[in-house]
């Protein structure tokens, strides 16, 4: 519990790549394996440092005018962010400006935003969410989407129909918000930024995007200034269609906006912590048994700091608590177990991508990763959807691919002796959820190293301010991490390792 509740402390700020409060978990982290015990895996340190690329819009060439009477100019900051194309993107748009309301066609409660303008070749400056009532939390419209300040994702398909040439997409004045970033910071984030590991290709732009309007969310700052001299602003309009429920759309006349995007590329160090405890086995120590988790989180501002408590704070704990485990055995294990902690896992597995491709232990050497994200949570009243799948009090969910039988049956006569039970309803290629491709194990399964993921869920906190101490079960974390324990305690001594009888390598083969 001091663990993830430092982890998950105010000071860390969310913990997001390339920032100070990523650093500082990586201190702490460091710390306490050195405490421990534990051997550093990269020579005399226990940090992995590696870089990525980070693509941004360039704040000293990027430009808003807002042009009036073909004359007055106004240059604002470029406080917008993409969405589509998604990430920062070259490109200059111009045009005329029309205020849209919400941008909602919905026959249902016969409320229309496109019906009395045309939007083709226009730019069309809208609000995020629907008519709210007067306390700015509830919508009129019996939707709970049409709540969310994420329903711009149901506005999209409408959006594109009509032809414009972008969309501005600004904060409704009820929210409270200012910006997208102070709405959803993680959001934001990952979409003020477009990352890759160094050395790799560029990703070419999806030339579906490019025949899309551009999409964009604007700061209140740039909403009100298109809107200055028109006779209206934002927060009466917004308190007019409210009150109505009838569309308010218009001609914003003589106003222009020209946008000129500019990107840039910077370098960005992360790095990963791992140290180990050397196997007992003059043989069998050459061989390693990974345990793995990541440290990074998706930050946030302000009061919308995400803590990352479950994710995966809670994770990293259990890798501390394991490695002490292990290390304080007269006898040690016969192989050497690694402890593995990697960033880079929110905006891309890349910590553990990099490791892969510079491991520090041989890969032909690596018996098997049991990796483990979100495992301190148990299921709530709100995570009864499809996409919030949760594990009971005594449940864990386990992920696999059956690459190697064996290791499940070795994961499954532990479960036996244990109070926790597993759960392998999300594992394998075809679950929609696709939690077998999205976190660090993965990178090993295309090194064709077995691997079992374990983690109690996706709640309803999942990437949300919510995701606190105090809703984690540490009753049940310490079953799970002491169930992982055992595993990996039994295939460290094995005299042989768990045969990958289905290896990664040959998927799609078999049939050919």
């Amino acid at each position: 519990e001091s663990h993830v509740s430092f982890l998950a402390s105010p000071l860390l700020e969310g913990r997001m790549n390339g920032e100070q409060g990523l650093e500082i978990a990586g201190n702490y982290i460091a710390s306490q394996a050195k405490l421990i015990g534990l051997k550093p895996a990269n020579g005399s340190s226990f940090f992995q440092p590696y870089t990525i690329l980070k693509k941004v819009t360039d704040p000293e060439k990027s430009v808003i005018q807002v042009i009036s009477n073909n004359t007055d100019t106004v240059i604002n900051s470029p406080s917008f962010i993409n969405l589509i194309p998604t990430g920062p993107a070259d490109f200059t748009l111009d045009g005329e400006v029309i205020f849209a309301g919400y941008g909602i066609k919905s026959d249902k409660y016969g409320y229309n935003d496109f019906e009395n303008i045309k939007p083709e070749g226009k730019i069309l400056l809208i609000m995020n969410r629907a008519p709210m009532k007067e306390d700015g939390k509830t919508c009129q419209f019996d939707e709970p989407a049409w709540s969310s300040d994420m329903n711009f994702q149901t506005k999209i398909s409408t959006l594109v129909l009509t032809k414009a040439k972008a969309i501005l997409i600004v904060c409704d004045p009820k929210s409270g918000f200012n910006s997208f970033e102070e709405s959803n910071p993680g959001i934001a984030g990952y979409l003020n930024s477009q990352t890759s590991l160094k050395g790799d290709k560029e990703r070419m732009p999806n030339p579906f995007m490019a025949s899309m309007p551009k999409v964009l969310f604007i700061h209140r700052d740039l909403a009100d200034e298109i809107l200055k001299g028109s006779g209206h602003t934002l927060v009466k309009l917004q308190d007019e269609i409210d009150k109505s429920l009838k569309s308010r759309s218009f001609n914003i006349e003589n106003k222009k906006l020209r946008i000129n995007s500019i990107t840039t590329n910077k370098e960005v160090t992360l790095s990963n912590i791992a140290g180990y405890v050397e196997g007992s086995d003059p043989v069998l120590k050459n061989e390693v048994v990974v345990f793995s988790g990541h440290y990074d989180h998706i930050g946030g501002k302000g009061s919308k700091v995400h803590p990352g408590a479950d994710d995966d704070a809670s994770g990293c704990a259990a890798l501390l608590e394991m490695a002490e485990a292990f290390q304080s055995l007269k006898k040690k294990p016969a192989r050497t177990i690694l402890f593995l902690w990697v960033s880079g896992e929110e905006i891309g597995l890349y910590g553990s991508e990099s490791y892969t491709r510079a491991p520090l232990f041989p890969l032909e050497n690596t018996v098997a990763d049991l990796n483990m994200d979100m495992i301190g949570r148990v299921k709530e009243v709100a995570d009864s959807t499809d996409q919030t799948p949760m594990s009971g009090t005594n449940t864990v969910f386990v992920i696999t691919g059956n690459q190697s039988s064996e290791l499940v049956s070795i994961a499954n006569e532990i479960d036996k002796k244990s109070e926790i039970d597993f759960d392998y309803s999300l594992s394998g290629r075809e679950n929609p959820l696709q939690l077998f491709s999205r976190s660090d194990h993965f990178n090993f399964v295309e090194k064709d190293i077995p691997v079992l993921f374990f983690t109690t869920g996706l709640h309803s906190d999942y990437h949300t301010t919510g995701d606190v101490v105090e809703k984690l079960d540490f009753q049940k974390m310490e079953l799970i991490t002491r169930t992982m324990y055992a595993i990996g305690l039994e295939i460290a001594n094995m005299k042989n390792r768990p045969v990958v009888d289905n290896p990664y390598s040959t998927w799609g083969k078999k049939n050919k």
